[in-house]
């Protein structure tokens, strides 16, 4: 599979509209984060937030906004000789299908989107690998999961939210008041739907874009931990070493080590 192009949280006014009778020439995946209204033959409908869909390449696309503001990821890609592959993951086409867990499909989102922009030589297959995971993940969304609380949307997007934005401050009681929830009820709620704590997943996203930083640019550390949402280096180095078992001097160095080995 080969990425075209891509956009997250593209944000337009409530005139947004788009129609291409003779589609985009490549499949398109549109995942929308606010209402949106889709046609679908020949009559306009009005979809939730957290729905999508895959349109294939010569399929007519009419989409617009549902509202004062829309809201969507996308997609364009081509699936090459992946028809297969999108037939065994019974991934809907040209339909509206809802998602049952945005949060890990925007965490693929987030991945891709990064592989998108760097050097690594590795970079067309991490793509083709990243689309197929992000595919299948979308596959069979129409499953319900019965153990979900009456909270779960708004606690997915709190945490796609956290590694989307890794450095914003917050504190339990700010993240807890954004879902209408008191701090312990928040944090009881959080661990039983995520298998982990708030606390723990900033600190994740906060590592993991350290080491995207630190493998993709020669930012300093000083900068590196600002840019995570750090108020000192120090405190940084101690977390990221307590996480990794390395400085991260050291990680950088390994990392440069392991491209150059490709190189040769």
């Amino acid at each position: 599979m080969k990425l075209h192009a891509m956009g997250i949280d593209y944000r337009h006014s409530e005139d947004f509209s788009i129609e291409r009778p003779d589609g985009s020439g490549d499949n398109l995946l549109l995942i929308f984060k606010t209402q949106a209204q889709v046609r679908i033959e020949s009559e306009y409908m009005t979809y939730p937030a957290d729905s999508a869909i895959l349109y294939t390449a010569d399929n007519p696309q009419f989409y617009r906004a549902a509202g004062k503001e829309f809201v969507n990821h996308w997609i364009h890609f081509d699936t090459g000789d992946s028809k297969s592959f999108l037939d065994r993951i019974r991934l809907p086409v040209n339909t509206v299908f809802r998602i049952s867990d945005i949060v890990s499909a925007e965490n693929i989102l987030l991945q891709l989107n990064l592989e998108s922009v760097t050097e690594s030589p590795n970079k067309d297959e991490s793509i083709n690998l990243l689309l197929r995971l992000l595919l299948a993940k979308l596959g069979g969304t129409d499953e319900k999961n019965e153990h979900h609380t009456a909270h779960y949307a708004a606690l997915s997007a709190l945490r796609a939210e956290i590694y989307r934005n890794p450095a914003r401050k917050c504190s339990i009681s700010d993240f807890a008041s954004n879902v209408s929830l008191s701090p312990s009820h928040f944090q009881a709620l959080y661990k039983a739907e995520f298998g982990v704590s708030c606390y723990e997943d900033v600190l994740v996203a906060r590592i993991d874009m350290a080491k995207y930083y630190l493998r993709s640019t020669m930012l300093s550390v000083s900068r590196i931990s600002e840019l995570c949402g750090y108020e000192n280096d120090v405190h940084f180095i101690r977390q990221f070493r307590s996480r990794t078992g390395m400085t991260a001097g050291q990680y950088r160095q390994r990392e440069s080590h392991s491209v150059n080995e490709v190189k040769r």
